[in-house]
């Protein structure tokens, strides 16, 4: 079996690749007109609540940031 790319662990883990979420995210921004930190939020709380269940240490990672983003 051969080694993931970083791409392809990035669409294991996330279901996304990075590059390809960061341009959703600036796009949904824009078009939206919605600041990239409300929308960070939704994305960072949903990917939260799919992860918890397997990676405990995400989690409690993403509860910081998601306070972080909240608190200023």
């Amino acid at each position: 079996m051969s080694e993931l790319t970083d791409r392809e662990k990035e669409f294991q883990l996330l279901g996304i690749g990075v590059e390809d979420l960061e341009k959703l995210i600036k796009t949904r921004s824009a078009d939206q007109n919605i600041p990239v930190t409300d929308i960070l939020i939704d994305w960072l709380e949903l990917a939260q609540y799919q992860l918890e269940d397997r990676y405990t240490n995400v989690h409690h990672m993403l509860n910081r940031v998601l306070y972080a983003l909240h608190t200023g």
